[in-house]
């Protein structure tokens, strides 16, 4: 342990040094004493897999202590704006120009498709501008000095702005160039060096901005400075913006701007029927699940306190929307009343076998978090065959029912009835459901709680025989670990995600699983069908001499005895 983390926990144990700590940002933060029984062994530490949450906590606790002297030492003009306050001046300038470049960049892919993705200094590239310039000539046209950031070069060059061009952010990306400032740009990034990141970071998710502005660094023999890693992170924001405006041009054209249709059209042998397709028990199956390795540090003022105004600052920041990712206003509808006054779900008529088993079955537990931290984690469903369905943050709080919850009105109302839900306490959330005002419209659409194979055998032998997919008649093979799987490569995000605004956070999230879901489990998708394909053949083909040849060793004459085992 160091000396400034054993500071931290003597300032837990001092009240005059914990309260500012301990202060809370909304009624349904509950950390007053909690690093004091985690102190004293009452509560456990929660870390998870990606870790880092005890470094977080020091910091939070330390505020300024842990900024160096020579930060404080340097002599600046003072800057009475915030970060803020200039994030926001800039996403607007930007914002009305959006249009105008996502045109362009609609002209320039159209131009330069099949070239082999030449670089910007490629001699060809250059002998085409050298022509658009002289082509220009007569024209009411001006020159725009800027640096332009390549892959493997960084050079100044002369940019010809034409008459068509609206903004000078638009006549930049005619030339597949990315501006890093909305009105008189002077440094631009290729198309190509920000996509070649933006997929990086896809199949390399813990790759961050920095690291990969080093390594250009490296490759252009110049030092690094931290502005160039600033530049370049505006670039990729206006860079992915401009895609996301395109994809919606795109959506619309197909007619594929509906609500909800990427929801009921992510999987196609989820939500493909065919002409007289047989009907099966379950119309549908998914998991859902959380994990707490995607946290998110609360975000600080000046002072080194945690912000008190946290509406304010959500209502400051970008706001994301995707249609997989589920609004914190909507999954608070369905907060119990310990976090709004009143109560959604009876709690108390619960009477659970296997709740002793299982942290997330007991409030107390899922309602205590570190207040350093704002998300603590996401929530996510997935279909059986890996495309992830939905994504909800789990904020200030441990994986309380109301995720469930929302994440199951979402499906009831996409997919209709006979859905077949795992979670790993499946057997809490039947209740939960039951008793909550989904409970009617839940059991009128034939809505099954199941609880996931790996986890099941965690719980009581009764609730085994009534929940776990072993046991379960239409399952076949089916053990709903799908989330386990997913998450096992997401919490390489945390690295990443750990410090970003929210706007970001979510951004990284969206775009994870949405290219996960086109180039991993799309694409795998006919090798994983013929393989459980093959394995129900074999099953079929075998099954009964392996059944026959254990019921004669365990003394069995009549299958229904498996059955009367259940019932009794």
């Amino acid at each position: 342990m160091t000396v400034n983390e054993r500071h931290a926990l003597e300032a837990l144990r001092d009240p005059a040094l914990n309260n500012a700590a301990d202060e809370r940002i909304g009624d349904d933060y509950e950390s007053d004493g909690y690093g004091e029984m985690v102190l004293d062994g009452t509560e456990p530490l929660d870390v998870s897999h990606a870790g880092g949450e005890f470094q977080e906590l020091t910091r939070g606790l330390l505020g300024d202590f842990w900024k160096s002297a020579s930060e404080k030492a340097k002599g600046k003009r003072s800057d009475y704006r915030t970060f803020r306050d200039r994030s926001t001046k800039q996403t607007a300038a930007f914002s009305v120009q959006t249009g105008a470049m996502a045109e362009a960049y609609m002209a320039w892919s159209l131009k330069h498709r099949g070239t082999g993705g030449k670089g910007f200094f490629d001699s060809d590239e250059q002998r085409t501008r050298e022509e658009q310039q002289r082509s220009c000539d007569g024209v009411d046209t001006r020159m725009l000095s800027v640096l332009v950031l390549d892959v493997f070069c960084a050079e100044k060059t002369s940019i010809t702005v034409g008459p068509t061009d609206h903004y000078l952010t638009s006549a930049l990306v005619h030339h597949g160039l990315i501006p890093c400032s909305p009105i008189t740009p002077k440094v631009a990034v290729t198309v190509h060096t920000l996509e070649l990141y933006h997929t990086t970071r896809q199949r390399c998710p813990n790759l961050s901005i920095q690291a990969y502005v080093k390594s250009l660094c490296d490759m252009h023999g110049v030092p690094f400075h931290n502005h160039r890693s600033r530049q370049f992170s505006i670039a990729l924001d206006i860079y992915l913006q401009v895609l996301e405006f395109v994809s919606n041009l795109v959506h619309r054209a197909l007619q594929r701007d509906q609500p909800d249709w990427r929801l009921k059209h992510c999987c196609p042998p989820c939500t493909y029927r065919l002409q007289d397709e047989p009907a099966m028990r379950f119309a549908m199956l998914f998991t859902q699940d959380g994990n707490d390795s995607l946290k998110r540090v609360a975000t600080r003022i000046l002072d080194g306190d945690i912000d008190h105004v946290a509406a304010s600052l959500h209502a400051s920041e970008r706001t994301f929307h995707h249609e997989q990712y589920l609004m914190r206003d909507f999954v608070d509808k369905f907060a119990s009343d310990r976090q709004t006054g009143h109560s959604i779900v009876n709690e108390d008529s619960d009477g659970n076998l296997c709740a002793e088993r299982w942290k997330n079955m007991k409030d107390d537990a899922t309602q205590k978090m570190w207040n350093v931290f704002d998300e603590s984690g996401v929530f996510v469903a997935v279909c059986r065959h890996g495309f992830c369905l939905l994504v909800a943050d789990m904020v200030q709080s441990g994986e309380q029912s109301k995720y469930a919850l929302a994440v199951t009105l979402k499906l009831l109302d996409a997919f209709g009835s006979d859905l077949g839900g795992g979670y790993d306490i499946g057997c809490r959330f039947k209740t939960t459901l039951a008793s909550s005002v989904l409970g009617e419209r839940a059991r009128s659409l034939n809505y099954t709680s199941l609880v996931n194979a790996f986890h099941g055998h965690a719980h009581n032998r009764l609730c085994q025989l009534d929940n776990l997919t072993t046991y379960v008649e239409g399952l076949g093979l089916e053990d709903l670990e799908g989330c386990e799987r997913a998450f096992s490569k997401s919490n390489t995000l945390a690295s990443s995600t750990r410090y970003a605004s929210i706007f970001h956070r979510r951004q990284a999230i969206a775009s994870y699983f949405e290219h996960n879901d086109e180039l991993e489990v799309y694409a795998n998708l006919t090798k994983f069908l013929l393989n459980n394909y093959k394995q129900a053949l074999d099953v079929l083909s075998n099954g009964h001499a392996t059944l026959d040849r254990l019921m004669r060793e365990l003394g069995v004459s009549d299958p229904a005895t498996f059955k009367l085992s259940r019932v009794s």
